[in-house]
């Protein structure tokens, strides 16, 4: 298994790798760690598996499915998107967009929104899958649409947040980053929170802007570039922020994971932490998996660390998402791991598929559903 880190890297000029000289000499990446031996204390239940298409292939997008009331919505590297239905895994309608799918899928009970390489936005009926509208962003899509009240926000990774009607797809109003040279070929999605909007950029800056008009409310950075070499001053927030109550939680890649004031954006605690793939939060923690692929527990108040897994590393963990008492999340093996919200001990493991999961698993309802690197789209209870 080669290293996810590494795959992620997308450059956008040349000059930049060439002053990154000996870094991309050699891989020194570590082999993943061997699954270990526990007494499992639940048991996974497939519901139903089954292929939605191309998948992301090598290319590494995570495509984090959409579940409505009735239907789950995926999306592949190859232009198909999928509807299957919820409980019994039936394919409800397949259509090819005839272009290669980066980003979402999104989805209301009208329509399913995906993003392209090329920066085009596809909103698809749900019904049929038939094109509703489409719309034009100025690079790729690589973070997933995000849609409320209305509104679908897009977010390229040239730095600029697009916000425009679900209804015909019409620009309502945008925001622009400056974003570096360097960055990793991943992007965090924005989070609608009642009338506002967080969103983090590869600067490590996060903002938090009106949902109405896009003006900007704060801004507050939560890491700062350090280093010589342009590979050693990434800080991208590609994490998705998470709101709780009066906090908001962000992450940067080679930086720290902030809990931050929701309404002034005051930092009100920090740790060093590495993170590109996920966070979760529950009444009293913050669970988060970082770039070795350690899982963490922090107090969400305080900051405090409660617990630290660190028997899979290497393992390439997607984000974590809760069910019950416990966090599960997958493996660039295939596998699903949960883990105890308490302290961390190993509950139950199965294997989903033979690639990657790249996207964390999505719980609706006390079921688990994840989709593999190639395409695999499976329900599981525990």
């Amino acid at each position: 298994m080669k290293s996810t880190i590494r795959k992620l890297i997308l450059t956008a000029l040349t000059a930049s790798l060439c002053a990154c000289g000996s870094f991309f000499d050699k891989d020194n990446t570590l082999p993943p760690s061997p699954l270990v031996k526990f007494t499992p204390e639940a048991k996974p239940h497939a519901l139903w598996n089954k292929s939605t298409g191309w998948g992301s292939g090598e290319d590494f997008y995570t495509y984090v499915p959409a579940v409505t009331d009735t239907a789950i919505y995926t999306a592949s590297k190859n232009g198909y998107v999928t509807a299957t239905q919820k409980t019994t895994g039936k394919t409800l309608w397949r259509i090819n967009t005839n272009t290669p799918i980066s980003a979402g899928p999104a989805a209301t009970s009208q329509v399913v929104i995906v993003g392209t390489r090329a920066g085009d936005i596809y909103a698809l009926h749900t019904e049929n899958g038939a094109v509703a509208w489409k719309a034009k962003t100025t690079s790729e899509i690589l973070s997933a649409p995000v849609t409320r009240h209305n509104i679908v926000l897009i977010k390229a990774i040239d730095g600029k947040l697009s916000a425009l009607s679900v209804t015909d797809g019409h620009l309502l109003w945008s925001y622009q980053q400056t974003e570096p040279t360097l960055i990793l070929r991943a992007a965090s999605a924005p989070v609608i929170n009642n009338e506002s909007v967080i969103a983090g950029f590869a600067n490590g800056n996060l903002v938090k802007l009106s949902l109405r008009n896009g003006n900007m409310l704060w801004l507050q950075p939560v890491a700062i570039p350090d280093g010589i070499f342009a590979i050693q001053r990434m800080i991208d927030i590609d994490a998705d922020p998470v709101v709780s109550g009066n906090r908001v939680y962000a992450a940067t890649y080679q930086g720290q994971i902030a809990s931050l004031d929701l309404s002034s954006g005051r930092v009100i605690w920090t740790h060093d932490l590495s993170s590109f793939t996920g966070m979760t939060v529950d009444n009293a923690n913050v669970y988060i998996t970082d770039a070795k692929s350690d899982v963490w527990a922090f107090n969400k108040l305080n900051g405090k660390l409660q617990w630290k897994q660190t028997q899979l590393e290497a393992r390439n963990l997607s984000g974590p998402a809760q069910i019950d008492n416990t966090i599960v999340m997958g493996d660039g093996e295939g596998y699903l791991h949960w883990l105890n919200k308490n302290d961390g001990h190993f509950v139950a493991r199965t294997r989903v598929a033979l690639s990657s999961i790249l996207a964390a698993p999505v719980v609706d309802n006390h079921i688990i559903y994840v989709v593999s690197q190639d395409g695999q789209l499976a329900a599981y209870t525990l």
